[in-house]
């Protein structure tokens, strides 16, 4: 007897989960509109004027062959003047 009676319930709860089901079945989901990415041109420039700047500064950095001859040290001191203008190029960004 109890068999079937949760026979019954088991049938009964199908049921109504699948009218459920059926119901949202017929829905229908409107898409969500895609926007084109923008470009900022004023942030663009401002960037590459820092690497412009940076790069101008690098160039500023290499040593003469001449130089280098006469000090050895210059080798390392254009390492620090690269390391010099790196850091500037990374403060000018900030601020774009």
């Amino acid at each position: 007897m109890t068999r079937i009676v949760l026979a019954a319930l088991v049938v009964l709860n199908c049921a109504a989960f699948a009218t459920e089901v059926f119901a949202q079945a017929s829905q229908t989901v409107t898409p969500v509109p895609i926007t084109p990415p923008t470009i900022n041109t004023t942030t663009l420039t401002c960037q590459i004027n820092c690497d412009t700047q940076a790069m101008n500064c690098q160039n500023s950095c290499v040593p003469t062959t001449a130089a280098v001859t006469t000090n050895p040290a210059a080798a390392t001191s254009a390492s620090a003047c690269n390391l010099s203008c790196t850091t500037q190029q990374l403060v000018c960004k900030q601020r774009c």
